[in-house]
């Protein structure tokens, strides 16, 4: 073994010439007593940091000892509390950190300790009770590069948290004049933010999020482009080209320099560091009963000491850029290995050059160069080893499957997740193959057993012999949260370190995991035992279950789907379908933000903010897409067994040899296609997303009945100019008093909640108290803020069981807007999608809920702010423009004519104005354009030429969004009706042609239209299915919220709820003054004012009103008339989309004719897409008459985005001067600002 290393190190040696120098900001040591305090009664100098930072979960105070401070720590649950500062250090020293430390009560793990942040060194834990002072010591070493550290008082240690309560005082650091005797720990934190090259360092104040997308999008484009020039072309013969192994090569030294960049994740680098050196100085046995931390299992530590001792050899210094690179090195070999091993097993069925495209699908695979070179992570090694597995079992090796499988598991724990299917696997083996399989299957799992307990014992030490039981339970719940940085379901719900047990949906976190889980087991055993003759089958089941447990499972790391790039590409190679590889580069995009997102928030938890959350909601939409892909694939391979050949575009084949052809009626979607649809989409989300809102609004609330008191009290006696209180969802009334003999009376209405309301009178008061009753019903207040004269906050303190009325001074905003508040029916939709998350009687039930619970999506993951009760809106609206697009493309086939349809609809004021606001309308819309989408493709097949089973899909999947939009807003219905019509017209249609061949001479007409009554019969089976009984059982399931709230409605009580809608919107005789009749929607004739704001500079206003674009209204209403006439004339030929169009503005525009209600210009924005593509089609036919005139429908569409443009500040709420919003008041009913 000893040559082994020398060898090793020989090879290697020439890397590490280029070891960085680091250096991290100078400081000053400060306050070593705790005798000077600071403004929080907190030692000078010093701040705090901790694992869990709730309410109640730790308390830091001083306290008395011996006549002298200390510091008293307390832990009431299980936490890692640290009283930190940053100290000068010399490079290269030696340093002694003492303290005199008492406990009471501590529990096992970190205990009581000093140590130094960012590192592994800690003192010998103090637990359990001591009698008096104990004189804690640690000594260690600094960096060559160092010249800061620090240093800690802590109660706990990283992922050993601790309870109970601990006493220091005395704390020291000496430098020691040389090397001392005993025990020296490593005091050096090694990371990119040390270097003293300013360009190379790492700025961990921000998250970067536009070069993270950037990245990713650079990346997705590049696999597109592969999966489309490799993948689905024809190959061609080899001409020569780039050698394999300089791919190779460059893959490596492109990972090495990932490592010079990036020192790695800190905590799992400083870990693998720390016990790399320690295995080789200490040796196997004694590392885990050094009571040094490792969370890992030791079939990876084997891997470490290998590293630790090449690095002891090569002289290298702890903690430097070798090091480093050394320690990761294991990894990078492994990236190498996979990407050659691809090669290998491709070039068996592929030329040369599709064969170096897959080695450089892996070698150059961002998300995996990053993990390994970057990051420092081990993924790759357990994910060949699971590939192993597999390939053993398909071998027919079961034994040795078997034994590779327990390697895996005591490598890294979280192999056991594909155990599930392996079972299943084995066991299906023994049923095909009889009975003397179920002896290898059982000498299968002992000598996984075996390699399991062999691979441990050179561990074991003096400990128990199952000690090694809890590093493989415990190691996946040692986080008990729902997601841990994975952007997954559970992320996207709102669950990122949110704990497991806390609810959802009427479960928990953990409860709907495990359900998911188990799904995804069920999923995977199913396909596998389907398609166990495949070669493919354990491969892709595999991937298949591993992504169903990280997307939808609890306790999920960033990286657990890392495993599932490997297992794709592998069943690519033995399948040969196209898709796996367009679902692997779909994969990597989602690894690849969500390492990069992990990898910067490590550096500071600061950073988890609202850009943050952006990020994780981006991610985990991404990572659906990629499963959504996975197990659309997996479903047609396993179950359907059909196949999408790579290197062909045109068919598909049954895994039997039939080949099909792919249906063809379906325009091509073009590059052109993708990069107009991307760039208009892109362009509109910039926009919609600017100035949405802000996550900046206060969220613990205090409420009070009747009777009910509480006190603010001042710091000192102050002149209140300004009194601002943000309140809930309750009405009441409250008596403010102040100490000058003053009151004030605040009136809470719901027209009030969730905004910031001014409640001081014109004189200002001067108090140092003021003291709140509560005189009728109930007040909900989230917020109470106090301004001086000059504009600046109060400080001031509440009384015991109100602390939340002034809690919470950050979220106060500068100025009230409609960015921090609600408006309009926000008051009504955001108020109840707030009440279904919190399970609160919803208030407004004139509406179906489902609409409200999309908004409450976004509350659950942003808060309960503005962009939290807005965005989900948004990204429907931001979703409407390629939905425009391919609908556009699918009715007229051409890409201009599609760019022109989703360009009109982009910048029509309606849909930016009705989708940035938390009502429900946009889901409605939404809805209703998809239904419309299918249903024309419906509509366009015939089931005598298409088959049956081709036309009932979009007959379904119509069904299926006008089911959700029924559940979102009634008007869907009122678009179902239209549905209906087109529905039998195409029936009509097909009887006609029954009617016409079923006596014809020809053999092949009269079998051609022989199965019409049955088809028929069929079609309106399944239509009373998916347009009766699913709309019915999505409509029911939406109502969940309501059964699952305070009051547990259950059926009598939601058909009430039925009748009282019907009643309200058949019966409403209430007045507004922006009303408007149906008849004056097209014509634009009068704005609904949603908002305005004084709170800006004099001359200004801020304001917010709703109605169309004039040059898409009147245009394309005027066009809409136009071309009805030219069809009753008979100057125009109607086409099958022209149809649909107008039976779909019809069945969403003619009902409002019979409405005495009062209605709103809003309720024409159902219809706004259909007199756009109406208008379109009349520009392709004016086109077509007059093909030199052709450009001019750039010039309209021009002349939309400029009046967008220009009304920007009358439908956004962007400050504007008076006279400018004057100037647009074009019409007698355009009022603007009110008046």
């Amino acid at each position: 073994m000893r040559r082994f290393v020398l060898i090793i190190s020989a090879f290697l040696m020439a890397l590490f010439p280029l070891c960085g120098a680091y250096a991290e900001e100078q400081v000053y040591i400060e306050n070593p007593d705790f005798q000077y305090m600071d403004a929080e009664s907190m030692p000078s100098g010093w701040y705090i940091d901790a694992w869990y930072t709730g309410d109640g979960d730790f308390f830091v105070e001083l306290d008395e000892a011996d006549g002298n401070t200390c510091l008293h720590m307390t832990n009431p649950v299980q936490n890692d509390v640290r009283l930190c500062q940053d100290i000068d250090v010399e490079p290269d020293s030696y340093y002694r950190i003492s303290c005199d430390i008492k406990a009471c009560g501590v529990s096992d793990g970190g205990g009581a300790n000093v140590s130094v942040a960012g590192t592994m060194a800690a003192s010998e834990p103090i637990t359990g009770d001591t009698t008096g002072w104990q004189r804690t010591e640690l000594v260690g070493k600094t960096g060559q590069d160092q010249h800061t550290m620090t240093v800690c008082m802590r109660l706990g240690g990283y992922s050993s948290l601790s309870s109970g309560e601990a006493w220091f005082k005395d704390f020291s650091v000496t430098k020691l004049d040389g090397a001392p005797t005993g025990e020296v720990q490593d005091f050096y934190y090694y990371n990119n933010a040390n270097a003293n090259n300013e360009s190379g360092s790492h700025n961990v104040n921000e998250l970067h999020g536009g070069a993270m997308l950037l990245t990713v999008l650079l990346s997705g484009v590049i696999g597109a482009i592969c999966y489309r020039k490799g993948i689905l072309k024809k190959p061609e013969p080899d001409r020569g080209g780039v050698n394999v192994c300089t791919l190779l090569v460059l893959a490596f030294l492109m990972r090495c320099l990932l490592s010079l960049v990036f020192y790695g994740h800190s905590t799992d680098i400083n870990c693998f560091m720390a016990w790399s050196y320690h295995l080789a100085g200490d040796g196997l046995a004694n590392f885990y009963n050094s009571g040094m931390f490792a969370d890992y299992p030791p079939g990876y530590m084997y891997i470490l000491w290998l590293t630790g001792s090449i690095a002891r050899a090569l002289g290298l210094e702890y903690g430097g850029a070798g090091y480093v690179l050394i320690t990761k090195m294991p990894s990078i070999l492994a990236d190498i290995f996979a990407a050659y091993m691809t090669y290998k097993l491709a070039r068996n069925k592929l030329t040369g050059s599709q064969s170096t495209l897959l080695c450089c699908i892996v070698a150059f695979n961002p998300a995996m160069a990053f993990i390994s070179g970057a990051w420092g992570q081990v993924d790759m090694i357990p994910a060949i080893m699971l590939l192993g597995v597999i390939y053993l079992f398909d071998s027919g090796k079961l034994e040795l499957a078997g034994l590779l499988y327990g390697a895996a598991i005591i490598t890294k724990p979280q192999s056991l997740m594909i155990g599930p299917l392996l079972a299943v696997a084995y066991f299906a083996k023994v049923y095909d193959k009889g009975w003397r399989y179920a002896l290898r299957t059982l000498a299968a799992v002992a000598l996984a057993v075996i390699a399991i307990f062999a691979l441990a014992w050179p561990f074991k030490g003096t400990q128990q012999p199952l000690w090694f039981m809890d590093k493989l339970l415990g190691t996946a719940t040692s986080y008990p949260y729902a997601s841990v940085e994975a952007f997954n379901m559970p992320a996207l719900l709102g669950g990122n370190w949110k704990d497991v047990n806390a609810p959802l949906l009427g479960l928990t976190y953990g409860k709907w995991g495990s359900i998911m889980i188990v799904l995804s087991c069920i999923a995977a055993a199913a396909g596998y035992i389907r398609s166990r003759d495949k070669k493919y089958s354990l491969t892709l089941s595999g991937a298949l279950l591993l992504s169903g447990i990280f997307t939808f499972g609890q306790y999920m790391h960033e990286r657990y789907i890392f495993p599932v790039l490997p297992l794709l590409i592998a069943a690519f190679l033995l399948s040969g379908d196209r898709r796996l590889i367009k679902t692997y580069v779909i994969y990597t995009c989602a690894l690849l933000l969500n390492v990069l997102a992990a990898f910067v928030v490590v550096k500071s938890a600061a950073l988890r903010g609202a850009e943050y959350n952006v990020i994780t909601l981006i991610g985990s939409v991404i990572n659906l897409m990629a499963f959504a892909s996975m197990i659309t694939a997996y479903w047609s391979m396993t179950v359907r067994r059909e196949i999408y050949p790579a290197y062909c575009e045109e068919r598909m084949e049954k895994t039997d040899g039939t080949v099909y052809e792919i249906q063809g009626d379906t325009p091509v979607v073009t590059l052109r296609d993708r990069l107009y649809c991307f760039a208009l989409t892109l362009v509109y989300a910039i926009i919609a997303l600017t100035n949405l809102g802000t996550t900046q609004a206060p969220e613990n609330y205090w409420i009070g009945s009747v009777g009910d008191t509480a006190a603010i009290t001042l710091e000192s006696p102050e002149e209140i100019s300004e009194i601002r209180i943000f309140g809930g969802i309750y009405e009441g009334r409250a008596t403010l008093s102040f100490s000058d003999g003053q009151s004030i009376e605040y009136v809470q209405e719901n027209d009030d909640m969730f905004r910031w309301i001014t409640v001081s009178g014109d004189d200002a008061v001067y108090t140092d108290k003021i003291g709140i009753e509560v005189t009728e019903g109930r007040v909900w207040i989230n917020e109470i803020a106090l301004f001086d004269d000059d504009g600046n906050i109060i400080k001031s303190a509440a009384s015991e069981g109100a602390e939340a009325l002034v809690d919470e001074p950050e979220e106060i905003p500068e100025t009230p807007s409609y960015l921090n508040g609600m408006y309009f029916d926000e008051l009504y939709h955001g108020r109840t999608a707030y009440e279904h998350l919190h399970g609160i009687a919803p208030y407004e039930n004139s509406h179906p809920p489902l609409g409200k619970i999309f908004i409450m999506l976004g509350i659950a993951i942003f808060g309960m702010n503005a962009f939290g009760w807005r965005i989900i809106g948004t990204l429907f609206g931001i979703a409407m423009v390629p939905i425009m697009y391919a609908f556009g493309k699918k009715l007229f086939r051409r890409s201009d004519y599609a760019l022109l349809s989703a360009g009109l609809f982009t910048f029509d004021f309606m849909h930016f104005t009705q989708t940035r606001i938390a009502t429900i309308d946009v889901y409605g819309v939404f809805f209703i354009i998809l239904m419309y989408y299918f249903m024309y493709d419906y509509y366009c097949m015939n089931f005598f030429d298409d088959g049956l089973k081709a036309t009932l899909k979009p007959l379904a999947i119509a069904g299926l969004f006008f089911g959700l939009g029924a559940a979102s807003k009634w008007i869907c219905i009122y678009a179902g009706g239209g549905l209906a019509v087109i529905l039998f017209t195409s029936l009509g249609q097909r009887y006609a042609e029954y009617r016409r061949f079923k006596n014809a001479p020809s053999k092949a007409e009269r079998r051609r239209v022989q199965g019409f009554w049955r088809n028929t019969l069929m079609t309106l089976l399944w239509c009373c299915v998916f347009y009766i009984a699913v709309p019915v059982v999505i409509y029911l399931l939406s109502y969940i919220p309501y059964v699952l709230c305070e009051n547990h409605y259950g059926l009598s009580g939601i058909w009430d709820f039925q009748k009282f809608m019907f009643n309200y919107h058949s019966g409403l005789t209430a007045t507004h003054p922006y009303e408007s009749p149906w008849w004056q929607w097209p014509l634009d004739l009068r704005p609904v004012w949603y908002y305005i704001s004084y709170r800006v500079p004099e001359g200004m206003t801020s304001t917010i009103s709703a109605f169309g674009n004039p040059a898409v209204w009147w245009v394309c209403s005027a066009c809409t008339g136009i071309l009805c006439a030219r069809l009753i004339a008979g100057r125009s030929k109607p086409d099958k989309g022209i149809f649909v169009l107008l039976i779909g503005l019809g069945a969403n525009y003619l009902p409002w004719v019979l409405v005495t209600r009062c209605t709103f210009a809003y309720h024409f924005f159902a219809s706004v897409p259909f007199i756009v593509f109406i208008t379109v089609w009349l520009i392709r036919e004016f086109d077509e008459r007059h093909p030199k005139l052709r450009r001019m429908k750039w010039a309209y569409l021009g002349l939309v985005v400029l009046l967008f443009a220009l009304f920007y500040p009358v439908i956004s709420g962007a400050p504007a001067s008076i006279g400018y919003v004057r100037a647009f008041e074009w019409l007698p009913g355009w009022t603007f600002m009110g008046y």
